[in-house]
C-alpha cells in the first residue's frame, strides 16, 4: 500500500467547490510545482501555507491528483502568500498596497498578531477603523472554523469523518468530542464503539474511565438488540458481553461494571425489569404495544357471525366464478368473525386469494362496493415495503400503502398519526407481517381506534424483521390473536418446482432430483473464488436472450463482506456491464453511474422512498451547481442529491433481508461455504421464495444441507406477558451467558448503524 505523502503549499485557485458538501478540487502551489488536490475541507485561505497529508492517484479522466486525507496550517508563512491572502476579495477595501504595508509591519506572524494583539494594527497608514474591524472579524471567523478542522484532524480522523462531524456540530465539533467522544456512536453514522473508543484512548481517556464503561454497556445492549433482533439482554449476558467488548481488561473490576450499570438505570438510559436489561426505546415500544393489544382485545366490537360470512362467500363464489377450499373458507371466516386474527402460510397456500376474499366479503357484509369512498374510509391495507403494498393493491383492487405512509411518516422520523391522532379505519389488514419490527408495530397499533378489527397476513417461516422484535411469531403464540395456519398447496401451485423446493426446505429433506427438471430451478456447482465468473456466465446468457439486467433478474446473497459478498458482486457487475464514463458520480470511493441499479437504505419522507426500494439511475447532472442523480423508483422519478449518497447502494445484488416483501421473476442465489454463519434455514427459505419464475442456485449441496438443518435462535423478546411458553422443539430461546461480538462485528448485516432501523 502506498505511503501517505506531505505536500506543503498554498491554494491558488478553487477549480470546483461542491454546494452540498465540503468536497473541493483546488490548485495547490508548492515550492517546486503546482498540482491538483481533492478532498473534503472548508474554504482555506488563499496564499497561506498548509501541510496536506494524502496520496497521489491517477484519475482515469482528470489525470494526476493529490487526494487529501488531512491537513494542518503550516508553521511558516511567506510574505508573498500573506499579501495574496489579505488582498483577496474576502477583505473588503484592503488592496495589495495596504496588504503589503500590513505584512511589512507585522512580518510572517501577521495572522497570530491580528488575532491576539489587534492593537498593533493601529499605526498602519491607510488602515481605517472600518477596514480594521473587517480585517479582524474576518480572520477570527475563518480562524475558528479552520482550527476546528485542524483539531479534528489531529484526533486521527479521516477527511470523510471530519466532514460528517463538522456538518453535524459546526464549530463546536472539536469541543463536543473532547468532552465525550462516545457520543459519536449514536449521533454519527459509521461510528461504532470500536472507532469511538480508539478515538477516546488516543485523546487520553483511561481504560477504566466511567464514561468508557457506560458507553460500552449501552452500546452492548443497543448493538446486540438491533443486530440480533432482541428487545433485551439478561443481566449476566450484558455484563459478560461488555467484558468481551472491552477485551476482559483486568483494570476494570466487576464492581465498576455493576456501579456504572446502576447509574445508567438510575438515569433511565437503560431499563431493568427483574433480570432483563432493556434499551429505553425498545422497552417503551414493547410496553406500549402490549398495552394497546390488550386494549384492542378487550374493547367489544360488532363482529360478523359465521352464518353471515358463509352467505357472503356463497355470493362471492357466484359473482367471480371461484370455488374456495374448506381451508380458505375457514381462514376468511376466522378473520372476519374475530377482533384480532392472523393468517400464516407458505408460498402457494392461497394467501392472496384469501386476502381478496376477505375484502369482497367485508364489502358485501357492509353493502359496499370495491373502489367506493366508504369502503376506502373503513378499510386500510398496509404492508412494510412499497413492493409488498403494490402487490397487495394488485391482488385486492384496493389501494394499499406502506405502513410508514399510512401513519404519515415525517422528515424527523416521527408519525403524524399516533395515540393522539388516530386513524379512522374500522378494519386494518397488514400483509407481509413477518417483516414488522416492534417499533413499527407499536407505532401502528397505538394509532388505531380501540374498536378497530385487525388481520395480519404473513409467512411465519420467513426471516423475522430486520429490526428488533419477533412480532408475528410472538402474536401467534399469544392468546389474543386467532391464528389460521395454511398448509394445503393450491392446485395451480402444485406444479411449481420453486414452491416444491420451499416446502422441502421446511421439511428439511431436499430431493435433489428436482434440479434435473431444469424447468424453474437450476443449480451450478461453484467454489467461492469462481462464483462471480459463474454469475457473469448466467447474466451473459440472460442478456443475450433479451433479458433486462435491471428489471428482469435479481441476485440475492446473505452477506455484504467477502470475495463473493454483495459488495464484491455489485462492483464486479458494475465494472463489466455498465461502461458509462461521462455520467459518473464519485464520493469517498463510492461510484455510481448512469444506468446503475440502486437500493435505498433509509426511509425518506421528503423523497417518498422507503428502506429497500430499488431504482435505476436515469441521469447524473448538476442542478443549481449541485450534483444530483435522477432515479426511477418503480415509475417515480426522484431527484437525488449527492449529499444523500450514503443512503444508496448498488443493487445488482442485495441482501436476502432487503428482498423480503418483494418478488422477482428470476433470482440468482449463491450458497457458499464462505457464508458460514449465514447459512440458516430461514435465510435460505426466504431467498428461495422471492423467485417467481426461475431460481438459480450457485454453490454446493453441502451448503444447502447445512442451511436447512441450521436454526436461528428464537429472539429474546417480551411482547406480551401472557404469551404461551410452548415453543417448537427445534427452537430455543437464547440464554447464553455471553453474546459473542465476533459474530456481529461493526460491519453489520446491511452496512448501516443500529438506529437506522428506527425509521
Amino acid at each position: 500500500m502506498e505511503e501517505a505523502k506531505v505536500l506543503t503549499g498554498y491554494i491558488s485557485n478553487y477549480i470546483y467547490s461542491s454546494e452540498d458538501s465540503l468536497y473541493k478540487v483546488c490548485k495547490l502551489e508548492t515550492e517546486d510545482d503546482s498540482i491538483t488536490i481533492t478532498g473534503s475541507f472548508p474554504i482555506l485561505e488563499e496564499g497561506l501555507l498548509y501541510d496536506f497529508v494524502g496520496k497521489i492517484i491517477n484519475h482515469p479522466k482528470y489525470g494526476e491528483q493529490f487526494v487529501v486525507e488531512s491537513y494542518t496550517k503550516s508553521n511558516t508563512f511567506t510574505k508573498g502568500g500573506l499579501v495574496l491572502y489579505l488582498s483577496s476579495e474576502k477583505f473588503k477595501g484592503i488592496g495589495k498596497k495596504l496588504a503589503t504595508s500590513i505584512v511589512e509591519a507585522l512580518g510572517t506572524d501577521t495572522i497570530n498578531i491580528i488575532i491576539n494583539e489587534p492593537e498593533k494594527l493601529d499605526n498602519i497608514k491607510g488602515l481605517t477603523a472600518s477596514k480594521k474591524e473587517i480585517l479582524i472579524n474576518t480572520i477570527k471567523d475563518n480562524y475558528v472554523s479552520e482550527q476546528v478542522f485542524i483539531k479534528l484532524f489531529s484526533f486521527g480522523l479521516t477527511s470523510k469523518m471530519v466532514h460528517k462531524l463538522y456538518e453535524a456540530y459546526g464549530n463546536s465539533a472539536a469541543s463536543k468530542i473532547e468532552k465525550n467522544p462516545y457520543c459519536l456512536i449514536y449521533e454519527i453514522d459509521g461510528y461504532g464503539f470500536k472507532k469511538s473508543d480508539a478515538l477516546a484512548i488516543n485523546m487520553g481517556f483511561s481504560l477504566d474511565d466511567n464514561l468508557r464503561v457506560k458507553a460500552a454497556l449501552t452500546y452492548t445492549v443497543t448493538y446486540v438488540c438491533y443486530n440480533q433482533g432482541f428487545t433485551y439482554l439478561t443481566h449476566e449476558q450484558l455484563i459478560n458481553s461488555t467484558k468481551s467488548l472491552l477485551e476482559n481488561n483486568p483494570l476494570i473490576k466487576d464492581e465498576k461494571y455493576i456501579n456504572c450499570l446502576d447509574e445508567l438505570i438510575k438515569d433511565n438510559k437503560l431499563i431493568a425489569i427483574d433480570d432483563k436489561i432493556f434499551d429505553y426505546k425498545l422497552y417503551n415500544d414493547e410496553r406500549k404495544c402490549t398495552n394497546k393489544i390488550e386494549k384492542l382485545y378487550n374493547t367489544k366490537t360488532k363482529l360478523y357471525s359465521e352464518k353471515k360470512i358463509k352467505k357472503a362467500l356463497d355470493y362471492i363464489e357466484n359473482l367471480i366464478s371461484i370455488k374456495y377450499t374448506d381451508m380458505q373458507k375457514e381462514a376468511i371466516i376466522n378473520a372476519l368473525s374475530n377482533k384480532l386474527s392472523i393468517i400464516t402460510g407458505g408460498p402457494g397456500t392461497g394467501k392472496s386469494t384469501i386476502l381478496k376474499g376477505i375484502i369482497l366479503a367485508y364489502a358485501y357484509l357492509n353493502d359496499l362496493s370495491i373502489g367506493c369512498d366508504a369502503l376506502d374510509y373503513k378499510v386500510r391495507l398496509v404492508a412494510p415495503t412499497g413492493r409488498a403494498a403494490k402487490r397487495m393493491t394488485e391482488t385486492t383492487n384496493m389501494k394499499a400503502t406502506t405502513i410508514h405512509k399510512a401513519l404519515g411518516y415525517s422528515y424527523d422520523g416521527g408519525f403524524s398519526y399516533d395515540e393522539f391522532n388516530l386513524l379512522t379505519c374500522s378494519l386494518l389488514i397488514v400483509d407481509e407481517a413477518s417483516m414488522v419490527d416492534i417499533s413499527l408495530a407499536s407505532a401502528l397499533f397505538k394509532s388505531l381506534m380501540d374498536s378497530c378489527q385487525i388481520i395480519l397476513v404473513g409467512d411465519v417461516n420467513q426471516l423475522p424483521s430486520v429490526g428488533p422484535g419477533n412480532v408475528l411469531y410472538d402474536l401467534i403464540r399469544s392468546k389474543y390473536f386467532i391464528t389460521t395456519r395454511l398448509t394445503q398447496i393450491m392446485r395451480q401451485a402444485k406444479d411449481s418446482d420453486i414452491i416444491k423446493l420451499s416446502h422441502m426446505i421446511l421439511n428439511e429433506n431436499i430431493a435433489y432430483d428436482i434440479f434435473k427438471n431444469k424447468k424453474e430451478i437450476f443449480m451450478y456447482s461453484s467454489d467461492t473464488k469462481d462464483t462471480i465468473e459463474q454469475i457473469f456466465r448466467i447474466l451473459d446468457s440472460f442478456i443475450n436472450s433479451g433479458g433486462d439486467l435491471i428489471t428482469g433478474i435479481q441476485i440475492l446473497a446473505p452477506m455484504y463482506a467477502g470475495v463473493a459478498g454483495i459488495d464484491a458482486i455489485n462492483t464486479a457487475i458494475q465494472n463489466k456491464y455498465n461502461s458509462s464514463t461521462d455520467k459518473v458520480l464519485v464520493r469517498d470511493n463510492v461510484v455510481f453511474k448512469q444506468n446503475d441499479k440502486v437500493l435505498q437504505l433509509k426511509n425518506d419522507s421528503q423523497l417518498d422512498i422507503m428502506n429497500g426500494d430499488i431504482g435505476k439511475i436515469l441521469d447524473i447532472k448538476k442542478i443549481d451547481d449541485k450534483d444530483v442523480m435522477l432515479i426511477d423508483f418503480d415509475g417515480r422519478i426522484v431527484t437525488y442529491y449527492a449529499s444523500e449518497i450514503e443512503n444508496l447502494k448498488l443493487a445488482y445484488a442485495i441482501s436476502i433481508h432487503k428482498a423480503q416483501g418483494s418478488e422477482f421473476d428470476n433470482v440468482i442465489m449463491p450458497m457458499l461455504p464462505s457464508y458460514q454463519i449465514m447459512l440458516k434455514k430461514k435465510i435460505f427459505y426466504t431467498g428461495v421464495t422471492r423467485a417467481k419464475k426461475k431460481l438459480i442456485l450457485i454453490g454446493k449441496p453441502d451448503c444447502i444441507e447445512k442451511a436447512i438443518h441450521t436454526y436461528d435462535y428464537i429472539r429474546q423478546t417480551a411482547l406480551c406477558k401472557e404469551l404461551n411458553e410452548v415453543l417448537n422443539k427445534k427452537e430455543k430461546d437464547i440464554f447464553d451467558d455471553e453474546i459473542p461480538f465476533d459474530t456481529l462485528g461493526e460491519y453489520d448485516m446491511d452496512g448501516i448503524t443500529p438506529y437506522s432501523f428506527m425509521n
